[in-house]
């Protein structure tokens, strides 16, 4: 059995909702490479989000070389088309505790398995080495301190110490982002989840190398892993998008919740997708041109402005409702709240308000 040396950070199993079929058992992406710019068709999913050997452990044993990567296609790339069928079944209102552990275990997986701070954590380790070597004594010797480690090296000797400090950055990789990632999982399994259709089928979603964001929902940049007032968001397929609510409106349900959002919404999500990426935009064939397309009429400075505010108004106005709802139930203060909602011009033919306006009155309440 051949070694599973090129080994997927982005499974193939999520980035198949993303594809379309050409062939047997072959799935093909448009992707667009950040740093030249260059759109590209027709790209296998076998071939793109990978790297050879990121999870293969160092060790003499051949038995153990592959456990990280054969534990990834088991748990979570073979898992996948189980959660991603979950949250796009409509009919699906609520989960039990152990389907939503799963939903949160695969889904966030897409974050901490990225090289993305392994590559970073090598940048830095090859600057740091190679800032020292205008130091080096008339013998061509380096003398530093690596992070309180004591390192001596000669100058021609570099490149293989660069290296040899990069196999153990990758040792550390593999603990530490297995140790966060199971802790994330539990830091965020109260939290509200929410499922967003986009309605307008004319503004598909796109993806990226990197698909899964962190960010407080206020600023929109990321406030650290353990922020509480952090939003996660995922990319789903090409019209369904992953929300995980911030800790501070936690309240521990399984319930699913799915609302429909429009262009201007999938407009503000794939920006969020794009500045996220590491180097690879990716969508099913023609999506990105019409993501480009889309970006240049925004890219008018009041078209883009009023869009972003009105997105992020309606976002955190329905969230602070929920919220006042967990709470308070359907009291009157929580229906004058959604009466203020909905004379808001931001909400003006909005169809989750709209949804929630006709349960309140089928009830009697409003």
């Amino acid at each position: 059995m051949s070694k599973p040396v090129r080994q997927h950070y982005i499974p193939r199993s999520y980035l198949k909702n993303f594809a379309t079929e050409k062939g047997k058992k072959t799935f093909v992406v448009d992707g667009y490479r950040l740093d030249d710019e260059v759109l590209l068709k027709d790209l296998s999913t076998k071939d793109i989000c990978l790297e050879k050997h990121i999870y293969t452990i160092e060790t003499n044993d051949e038995s153990k070389k592959f456990a990280l990567e054969t534990y990834y296609a088991d748990n979570v790339d073979s898992e996948y088309p189980n959660v991603y069928k979950i949250l796009t079944d409509k009919s699906i209102k609520r989960v039990d505790k152990n389907q939503k552990f799963q939903i949160l275990y695969v889904c966030l997986s897409l974050y901490f398995r990225t090289p993305h701070y392994l590559n970073q954590h090598n940048k830095i380790t090859d600057e740091i080495f190679d800032n020292a070597i205008p130091y080096a004594d008339k013998n061509g010797v380096v003398t530093l301190n690596y992070f309180g480690k004591q390192v001596k090296f000669h100058k021609d000797e570099i490149e293989s110490i660069k290296k040899d400090f990069q196999k153990e950055n990758k040792t550390i990789f593999h603990v530490r982002h297995l140790e966060q990632w199971m802790k994330f999982v539990h830091f965020k399994y109260g939290c509200v989840i929410n499922v967003i259709e986009i309605e307008d089928k004319t503004a598909p979603l796109i993806t990226c190398d990197n698909p899964v964001s962190i960010r407080h929902m206020k600023t929109n940049q990321f406030a650290g892993l353990f922020d509480v007032d952090s939003v996660i968001t995922l990319p789903l397929d090409s019209y369904h998008f992953l929300e995980i609510h911030p800790n501070t409106y936690e309240d521990g349900d399984t319930v699913i919740n799915r609302l429909i959002h429009d262009k201007d919404f999938a407009f503000t999500t794939n920006e969020i997708t794009q500045s996220n990426a590491e180097n690879w935009i990716l969508s099913k064939s023609g999506h990105i041109d019409i993501h480009f397309k889309i970006q240049d009429y925004y890219a008018d400075d009041k078209n883009g402005e009023e869009t972003f505010e009105k997105a992020k108004y309606r976002a955190e106005e329905m969230q602070r409702v929920f919220s006042m709802v967990e709470k308070e139930g359907f009291s009157k203060n929580v229906i004058d709240e959604y009466k203020k909602l909905e004379k808001h011009p931001h909400f003006k033919d909005d169809k989750n308000l709209k949804k929630h306006l006709a349960m309140i009155k089928a009830k009697g309440l409003y």
